[in-house]
């Protein structure tokens, strides 16, 4: 079967609660010190055969439109791409700019992966997460390949 995107449902929730639950350690995102419950965000879910095999959350603002979470089920599938593509169709169609989003410094899948898609490097925040882990300890020390989580990064795309 083909993979869906569509928008998110309120029907899609207690479903991305436990998405993100397992892939976040929990809906609570913390950005900027406050704490976001990316499940309740808008976004758009991806289906295969009526299961789900990605999400995408977004904050909305009036100038630039922020990537909370992205999550791809099928790796290499091409289904964060389609994810992608869904929120920079629909950014453009607000009439926005700019879509931009973090990660953190041990995150080299999601620095290709936005790269090749567009996104630029635009800065580094020293030792925030060192800061969001004494607000939500379980954000862990050390993240993929064995790299100390310390930083994150903001890259962002221009419409």
């Amino acid at each position: 079967m083909a993979v869906t995107v569509r928008p998110i449902e309120d029907k899609d929730r207690p479903a991305l609660t436990r998405l993100l639950e397992e892939r976040w350690a929990g809906p609570e995102i913390l950005i900027d010190g406050e704490m976001i419950d990316a499940s309740a965000l808008p976004g758009f879910v991806a289906e295969d055969g009526g299961q789900l095999v990605g999400l995408v959350t977004v904050i909305k603002r009036p100038d630039e439109w922020e990537i909370v979470t992205l999550d791809s089920l099928n790796r290499w599938a091409g289904t964060g791409s389609q994810l992608l593509q869904a929120v920079v169709e629909e950014a453009r169609k607000a009439g926005l700019a700019r879509v931009m989003t973090r990660t953190s410094n041990d995150n080299l899948d999601a620095f290709r992966f936005y790269q090749r898609r567009g996104f630029r490097l635009e800065r580094v925040v020293h030792g925030v997460i060192d800061e969001e882990r004494k607000l939500k300890p379980e954000i862990p020390v050390s993240g993929q390949h064995g790299i100390p989580m310390h930083d994150e990064i903001v890259f962002a795309r221009t419409l």
